[in-house]
Protein backbone atom coordinates (compact mmCIF):
# COMPACT_ATOMS: atom_id res chain seq x y z
CA UNK A 1 0.00 0.00 0.00
CA UNK A 2 1.34 3.17 -0.96
CA UNK A 3 1.79 6.37 1.73
CA UNK A 4 -1.70 7.85 2.20
CA UNK A 5 -3.16 11.31 1.08
CA UNK A 6 -6.51 12.79 0.97
CA UNK A 7 -6.28 14.49 -2.16
CA UNK A 8 -5.18 11.44 -4.06
CA UNK A 9 -7.13 9.28 -5.48
CA UNK A 10 -7.53 5.67 -3.91
CA UNK A 11 -7.92 2.15 -5.95
CA UNK A 12 -8.37 -0.92 -4.66
CA UNK A 13 -6.14 -3.80 -7.11
CA UNK A 14 -7.96 -7.28 -6.42
CA UNK A 15 -5.41 -10.07 -7.85
CA UNK A 16 -4.46 -13.19 -6.86
CA UNK A 17 -1.80 -13.35 -8.92
CA UNK A 18 1.02 -12.07 -6.62
CA UNK A 19 2.97 -10.81 -9.50
CA UNK A 20 -0.03 -8.83 -11.52
CA UNK A 21 -0.95 -7.71 -8.08
CA UNK A 22 2.00 -6.03 -7.43
CA UNK A 23 2.97 -4.68 -11.14
CA UNK A 24 -0.42 -2.90 -11.33
CA UNK A 25 0.58 -1.33 -7.69
CA UNK A 26 3.29 -0.02 -9.30
CA UNK A 27 2.56 1.43 -12.28
CA UNK A 28 -0.63 3.15 -10.25
CA UNK A 29 1.55 4.56 -7.60
CA UNK A 30 4.18 5.94 -10.23
CA UNK A 31 1.21 8.04 -11.74
CA UNK A 32 0.42 9.61 -8.06
CA UNK A 33 -2.96 6.75 -7.18
CA UNK A 34 -2.81 5.68 -3.40
CA UNK A 35 -3.20 1.35 -4.09
CA UNK A 36 -4.22 -1.26 -1.79
CA UNK A 37 -3.76 -4.77 -2.39
CA UNK A 38 -5.72 -7.77 -1.85
CA UNK A 39 -5.41 -11.18 -2.94
CA UNK A 40 -8.69 -12.91 -2.72
CA UNK A 41 -11.88 -11.38 -3.45
CA UNK A 42 -12.92 -11.70 0.27
CA UNK A 43 -10.24 -9.43 1.81
CA UNK A 44 -10.80 -7.19 -1.22
CA UNK A 45 -14.41 -6.63 -0.36
CA UNK A 46 -13.04 -6.04 3.44
CA UNK A 47 -10.35 -3.44 2.08
CA UNK A 48 -13.03 -1.71 -0.04
CA UNK A 49 -15.62 -1.35 2.73
CA UNK A 50 -12.89 0.08 4.73
CA UNK A 51 -10.89 2.59 2.68
CA UNK A 52 -14.12 3.40 0.04
CA UNK A 53 -11.84 3.63 -2.86
CA UNK A 54 -12.21 5.84 -6.06
CA UNK A 55 -12.25 2.59 -8.30
CA UNK A 56 -11.73 -0.75 -8.03
CA UNK A 57 -9.51 -3.20 -10.25
CA UNK A 58 -10.82 -7.02 -9.52
CA UNK A 59 -9.53 -10.18 -11.70
CA UNK A 60 -12.01 -12.54 -12.69
CA UNK A 61 -10.92 -15.60 -12.65
CA UNK A 62 -9.52 -15.76 -8.71
CA UNK A 63 -10.24 -18.59 -6.34
CA UNK A 64 -12.64 -19.46 -3.37
CA UNK A 65 -14.25 -16.13 -4.70
CA UNK A 66 -14.41 -15.14 -8.51
CA UNK A 67 -14.39 -11.09 -9.49
CA UNK A 68 -18.47 -11.52 -10.70
CA UNK A 69 -18.87 -12.62 -6.59
CA UNK A 70 -16.74 -9.52 -5.73
CA UNK A 71 -18.59 -7.28 -7.75
CA UNK A 72 -22.25 -8.57 -7.08
CA UNK A 73 -21.31 -8.14 -3.21
CA UNK A 74 -20.52 -4.71 -4.14
CA UNK A 75 -23.61 -3.81 -6.30
CA UNK A 76 -25.64 -5.72 -2.90
CA UNK A 77 -24.72 -2.83 -0.06
CA UNK A 78 -25.72 0.62 -0.47
CA UNK A 79 -22.00 1.55 0.57
CA UNK A 80 -20.19 0.15 -2.44
CA UNK A 81 -23.28 0.01 -5.13
CA UNK A 82 -21.78 2.93 -7.06
CA UNK A 83 -17.81 2.20 -6.65
CA UNK A 84 -16.32 1.60 -10.43
CA UNK A 85 -15.57 -1.66 -10.91
CA UNK A 86 -13.29 -2.87 -13.85
CA UNK A 87 -13.07 -6.49 -14.64
CA UNK A 88 -9.48 -8.17 -15.13
CA UNK A 89 -9.06 -11.25 -17.23
CA UNK A 90 -6.89 -13.64 -19.23
CA UNK A 91 -10.39 -14.27 -21.23
CA UNK A 92 -11.05 -12.76 -24.88
CA UNK A 93 -14.79 -14.82 -24.90
CA UNK A 94 -17.52 -12.08 -25.85
CA UNK A 95 -19.60 -13.85 -23.58
CA UNK A 96 -17.36 -13.34 -20.82
CA UNK A 97 -17.70 -9.95 -21.02
CA UNK A 98 -21.52 -9.50 -21.67
CA UNK A 99 -21.68 -11.59 -18.35
CA UNK A 100 -19.43 -8.96 -16.44
CA UNK A 101 -21.19 -5.54 -17.91
CA UNK A 102 -24.45 -7.39 -16.94
CA UNK A 103 -23.70 -8.10 -13.67
CA UNK A 104 -23.11 -4.16 -12.98
CA UNK A 105 -18.60 -4.10 -13.85
CA UNK A 106 -17.86 -0.30 -15.28
CA UNK A 107 -15.72 -1.93 -17.95
CA UNK A 108 -13.32 -4.99 -18.92
CA UNK A 109 -9.92 -5.08 -19.94
CA UNK A 110 -8.07 -8.07 -21.26
CA UNK A 111 -4.51 -9.55 -20.09
CA UNK A 112 -2.24 -8.66 -21.03
CA UNK A 113 -2.99 -4.82 -21.30
CA UNK A 114 -1.08 -1.71 -21.75
CA UNK A 115 -0.36 0.91 -18.95
CA UNK A 116 -2.04 3.17 -21.36
CA UNK A 117 -5.07 1.14 -21.81
CA UNK A 118 -5.07 0.50 -18.12
CA UNK A 119 -4.71 4.57 -17.12
CA UNK A 120 -7.17 5.81 -19.22
CA UNK A 121 -10.10 2.87 -18.72
CA UNK A 122 -9.22 4.74 -14.62
CA UNK A 123 -9.41 8.15 -15.55
CA UNK A 124 -12.50 7.60 -17.74
CA UNK A 125 -14.01 5.98 -15.09
CA UNK A 126 -13.06 8.20 -11.95
CA UNK A 127 -14.43 11.17 -14.35
CA UNK A 128 -17.88 9.99 -15.27
CA UNK A 129 -18.13 9.21 -11.09
CA UNK A 130 -16.88 12.32 -10.08
CA UNK A 131 -19.43 14.11 -12.32
CA UNK A 132 -22.22 11.78 -11.03
CA UNK A 133 -21.40 12.49 -7.38
CA UNK A 134 -21.44 15.95 -8.59
CA UNK A 135 -24.96 15.91 -10.30
CA UNK A 136 -26.37 14.11 -7.29
CA UNK A 137 -25.32 16.82 -5.30
CA UNK A 138 -26.56 19.44 -7.28
CA UNK A 139 -29.92 17.99 -7.10
CA UNK A 140 -30.10 17.46 -3.87
CA UNK A 141 -28.79 20.98 -3.21
CA UNK A 142 -31.92 22.35 -6.14
CA UNK A 143 -34.28 19.67 -4.14
CA UNK A 144 -33.29 20.96 -0.01
CA UNK A 145 -33.73 25.07 -1.44
CA UNK A 146 -37.33 24.27 -3.32
CA UNK A 147 -38.03 22.03 -0.17
CA UNK A 148 -37.41 25.08 2.00
CA UNK A 149 -38.72 27.76 -0.08
CA UNK A 150 -42.11 25.98 -0.43
CA UNK A 151 -42.77 23.40 2.53
CA UNK A 152 -43.47 26.58 5.05
CA UNK A 153 -46.58 27.80 2.56
CA UNK A 154 -47.57 24.42 1.53
CA UNK A 155 -47.99 23.33 5.30
CA UNK A 156 -49.31 26.58 6.28
CA UNK A 157 -53.53 26.18 5.62
CA UNK A 158 -53.57 23.05 7.07
CA UNK A 159 -51.52 23.69 9.71
CA UNK A 160 -53.78 27.32 10.70
CA UNK A 161 -56.71 24.54 10.69
CA UNK A 162 -55.52 22.67 13.05
CA UNK A 163 -54.33 25.18 15.31
CA UNK A 164 -57.36 27.75 14.91
CA UNK A 165 -59.63 25.05 15.65
CA UNK A 166 -57.95 23.77 18.47
CA UNK A 167 -57.43 26.71 20.37
CA UNK A 168 -61.07 27.25 19.96
CA UNK A 169 -61.71 24.15 21.82
CA UNK A 170 -59.47 24.29 24.24
CA UNK A 171 -60.61 27.77 25.11
CA UNK A 172 -64.56 27.57 24.11
CA UNK A 173 -65.46 24.05 25.04
CA UNK A 174 -68.12 24.99 27.62
CA UNK A 175 -70.08 27.02 25.34
CA UNK A 176 -69.46 25.09 21.93
CA UNK A 177 -72.53 23.05 21.13
CA UNK A 178 -71.79 18.96 19.91
CA UNK A 179 -72.29 20.05 16.28
CA UNK A 180 -70.04 22.95 16.90
CA UNK A 181 -67.67 21.13 18.37
CA UNK A 182 -67.54 17.84 16.09
CA UNK A 183 -67.42 19.97 13.24
CA UNK A 184 -64.43 21.76 14.20
CA UNK A 185 -62.75 18.08 15.30
CA UNK A 186 -63.58 16.91 11.53
CA UNK A 187 -61.91 20.10 10.45
CA UNK A 188 -58.30 19.06 12.44
CA UNK A 189 -58.84 15.67 11.76
CA UNK A 190 -59.06 16.32 7.89
CA UNK A 191 -56.37 18.93 8.26
CA UNK A 192 -53.70 16.18 9.85
CA UNK A 193 -54.48 13.79 7.21
CA UNK A 194 -54.26 16.50 4.43
CA UNK A 195 -50.86 17.21 6.15
CA UNK A 196 -49.60 14.04 6.34
CA UNK A 197 -50.12 13.37 2.74
CA UNK A 198 -48.00 16.11 1.89
CA UNK A 199 -45.23 14.98 3.94
CA UNK A 200 -45.55 11.97 2.95
CA UNK A 201 -45.59 13.28 -0.99
CA UNK A 202 -42.42 15.60 -0.53
CA UNK A 203 -40.71 12.21 1.19
CA UNK A 204 -41.49 10.43 -1.71
CA UNK A 205 -40.00 12.79 -4.57
CA UNK A 206 -37.38 13.66 -2.19
CA UNK A 207 -36.12 9.80 -2.67
CA UNK A 208 -37.13 9.72 -6.06
CA UNK A 209 -34.66 12.18 -6.95
CA UNK A 210 -32.31 10.69 -4.98
CA UNK A 211 -32.49 7.55 -7.22
CA UNK A 212 -32.57 9.36 -10.34
CA UNK A 213 -28.83 10.10 -9.36
CA UNK A 214 -27.90 6.62 -8.86
CA UNK A 215 -26.16 4.36 -10.83
CA UNK A 216 -28.16 1.26 -12.18
CA UNK A 217 -31.46 2.59 -11.64
CA UNK A 218 -33.26 2.54 -14.61
CA UNK A 219 -32.06 -1.23 -15.61
CA UNK A 220 -32.68 -2.82 -11.74
CA UNK A 221 -36.68 -0.78 -12.38
CA UNK A 222 -37.06 -2.31 -16.13
CA UNK A 223 -36.15 -5.40 -14.51
CA UNK A 224 -40.05 -5.76 -12.90
CA UNK A 225 -42.42 -7.56 -14.99
CA UNK A 226 -45.85 -6.77 -13.88
CA UNK A 227 -48.47 -8.59 -15.82
CA UNK A 228 -52.39 -7.96 -15.86
CA UNK A 229 -51.60 -4.46 -14.97
CA UNK A 230 -55.19 -3.05 -16.72
CA UNK A 231 -56.96 -4.52 -12.96
CA UNK A 232 -54.24 -3.03 -11.32
CA UNK A 233 -55.24 0.46 -12.78
CA UNK A 234 -58.56 -0.07 -12.60
CA UNK A 235 -58.84 -1.14 -8.64
CA UNK A 236 -57.02 1.97 -7.54
CA UNK A 237 -58.90 4.71 -10.11
CA UNK A 238 -62.21 2.95 -8.41
CA UNK A 239 -60.52 3.18 -4.78
CA UNK A 240 -59.41 6.92 -5.38
CA UNK A 241 -62.43 8.20 -6.65
CA UNK A 242 -64.75 6.44 -3.94
CA UNK A 243 -62.47 8.69 -1.76
CA UNK A 244 -63.79 11.94 -2.99
CA UNK A 245 -67.05 10.36 -2.83
CA UNK A 246 -67.93 8.90 -6.01
CA UNK A 247 -69.18 12.63 -7.24
CA UNK A 248 -67.42 12.02 -10.70
CA UNK A 249 -68.46 9.65 -13.43
CA UNK A 250 -65.74 7.25 -14.16
CA UNK A 251 -65.56 5.39 -17.52
CA UNK A 252 -62.72 3.15 -17.97
CA UNK A 253 -61.73 1.36 -21.13
CA UNK A 254 -58.10 -0.49 -20.37
CA UNK A 255 -56.59 -2.84 -22.67
CA UNK A 256 -54.61 -5.86 -21.33
CA UNK A 257 -51.29 -4.46 -20.13
CA UNK A 258 -47.58 -6.19 -18.77
CA UNK A 259 -45.72 -3.90 -18.13
CA UNK A 260 -41.83 -3.13 -17.13
CA UNK A 261 -43.05 -1.30 -13.22
CA UNK A 262 -43.48 -2.49 -10.04
CA UNK A 263 -47.64 -2.89 -8.77
CA UNK A 264 -46.30 0.28 -6.16
CA UNK A 265 -45.35 2.69 -8.55
CA UNK A 266 -47.90 2.22 -11.10
CA UNK A 267 -50.75 2.57 -8.32
CA UNK A 268 -48.63 6.01 -7.72
CA UNK A 269 -49.21 6.98 -10.83
CA UNK A 270 -52.71 6.39 -11.34
CA UNK A 271 -53.63 7.87 -7.92
CA UNK A 272 -52.07 10.99 -8.20
CA UNK A 273 -53.34 11.01 -11.54
CA UNK A 274 -57.00 10.24 -10.73
CA UNK A 275 -56.51 12.46 -7.90
CA UNK A 276 -55.72 15.91 -9.92
CA UNK A 277 -58.37 14.85 -12.36
CA UNK A 278 -60.86 14.63 -9.22
CA UNK A 279 -59.52 17.60 -7.06
CA UNK A 280 -59.26 20.21 -10.12
CA UNK A 281 -62.92 18.89 -12.18
CA UNK A 282 -66.57 19.68 -11.05
CA UNK A 283 -69.07 17.03 -9.20
CA UNK A 284 -71.03 14.84 -11.94
CA UNK A 285 -68.52 15.63 -14.58
CA UNK A 286 -66.69 12.51 -16.72
CA UNK A 287 -63.08 11.51 -15.87
CA UNK A 288 -61.45 8.47 -18.63
CA UNK A 289 -59.13 6.16 -17.81
CA UNK A 290 -57.82 4.45 -20.74
CA UNK A 291 -55.08 2.08 -21.87
CA UNK A 292 -53.58 0.90 -25.56
CA UNK A 293 -51.13 -0.63 -26.88
CA UNK A 294 -48.76 1.59 -28.54
CA UNK A 295 -45.69 0.40 -30.52
CA UNK A 296 -43.13 -0.59 -28.15
CA UNK A 297 -45.01 1.31 -25.53
CA UNK A 298 -48.54 1.05 -23.37
CA UNK A 299 -49.91 4.40 -23.10
CA UNK A 300 -52.71 5.47 -20.40
CA UNK A 301 -54.50 8.30 -20.62
CA UNK A 302 -56.60 10.16 -18.33
CA UNK A 303 -59.08 12.64 -19.12
CA UNK A 304 -60.72 15.20 -17.31
CA UNK A 305 -63.51 18.42 -18.01
CA UNK A 306 -62.04 20.31 -15.23
CA UNK A 307 -60.65 23.82 -15.13
CA UNK A 308 -57.34 22.75 -17.47
CA UNK A 309 -53.91 24.24 -17.68
CA UNK A 310 -52.48 27.51 -19.95
CA UNK A 311 -49.53 26.46 -21.73
CA UNK A 312 -46.82 28.34 -19.75
CA UNK A 313 -48.55 26.28 -16.77
CA UNK A 314 -48.07 23.17 -18.45
CA UNK A 315 -44.29 23.88 -19.52
CA UNK A 316 -43.47 25.19 -15.77
CA UNK A 317 -44.71 21.75 -14.24
CA UNK A 318 -42.52 21.51 -11.25
CA UNK A 319 -42.49 19.91 -8.17
CA UNK A 320 -43.45 22.51 -5.07
CA UNK A 321 -45.36 24.83 -8.01
CA UNK A 322 -49.20 24.98 -7.69
CA UNK A 323 -51.42 26.93 -10.38
CA UNK A 324 -53.79 29.57 -9.83
CA UNK A 325 -53.38 29.61 -6.20
CA UNK A 326 -55.41 32.33 -5.34
CA UNK A 327 -58.00 31.46 -7.07
CA UNK A 328 -57.94 27.48 -6.33
CA UNK A 329 -57.75 26.44 -2.75
CA UNK A 330 -56.71 23.11 -3.88
CA UNK A 331 -52.91 22.21 -3.06
CA UNK A 332 -50.65 19.77 -4.48
CA UNK A 333 -51.39 19.35 -7.95
CA UNK A 334 -47.73 20.42 -9.76
CA UNK A 335 -46.17 17.62 -6.63
CA UNK A 336 -48.60 15.35 -7.51
CA UNK A 337 -47.22 15.81 -11.42
CA UNK A 338 -43.77 16.07 -10.73
CA UNK A 339 -44.04 12.83 -8.77
CA UNK A 340 -45.61 10.70 -11.43
CA UNK A 341 -43.32 12.26 -14.45
CA UNK A 342 -40.64 11.43 -12.09
CA UNK A 343 -41.28 7.49 -11.79
CA UNK A 344 -42.14 7.26 -15.70
CA UNK A 345 -38.68 9.01 -16.56
CA UNK A 346 -37.19 6.32 -14.11
CA UNK A 347 -39.22 3.57 -16.10
CA UNK A 348 -37.92 4.68 -19.57
CA UNK A 349 -41.38 6.43 -20.52
CA UNK A 350 -42.44 10.06 -20.86
CA UNK A 351 -45.40 12.05 -19.87
CA UNK A 352 -47.19 14.34 -21.85
CA UNK A 353 -50.01 16.89 -21.17
CA UNK A 354 -52.50 18.66 -23.13
CA UNK A 355 -54.89 20.96 -21.74
CA UNK A 356 -57.75 23.71 -22.93
CA UNK A 357 -58.38 26.48 -19.94
CA UNK A 358 -62.25 25.52 -18.76
CA UNK A 359 -62.57 22.74 -21.02
CA UNK A 360 -60.27 20.27 -19.68
CA UNK A 361 -57.06 18.42 -19.68
CA UNK A 362 -55.62 15.11 -20.68
CA UNK A 363 -52.33 13.28 -19.51
CA UNK A 364 -50.52 10.64 -21.38
CA UNK A 365 -48.37 8.01 -19.90
CA UNK A 366 -45.73 6.21 -22.19
CA UNK A 367 -44.35 2.60 -20.47
CA UNK A 368 -42.33 0.52 -22.06
CA UNK A 369 -43.44 -2.94 -23.21
CA UNK A 370 -41.77 -5.92 -22.02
Amino acid sequence: MSEMNTNRKKIVVIDDDETTLRTIERILEAYDYVTFGAATGREGIDLINRTQPDIVLCDVMMPGMSGYEVLLELRNHAATATIPVLLLSARRDPDEIRHGMKLGADDYLTKPFSTEDLLRCIEVRITQREKIVQQSSQQLEQLRRSIAMRLPHEFRTPLSSIIVFGELLAGDYDRLTREQAMEMISTIVSSGHRLSALVENFIYLARLEIMAGQAGVNEELASFILPGAEAIMQETAKHQAMGFGNLHRVVMNLAPADLRISDAYLRKIIAELMSNACKFSMPKSTITLAGEQRGDFYVISIQDEGRGMKPEQIANIGAYMQFDRDRHEQQGQGLGLEITKRIVELHGGSLTISSTPNVGTIVQVFLPKP
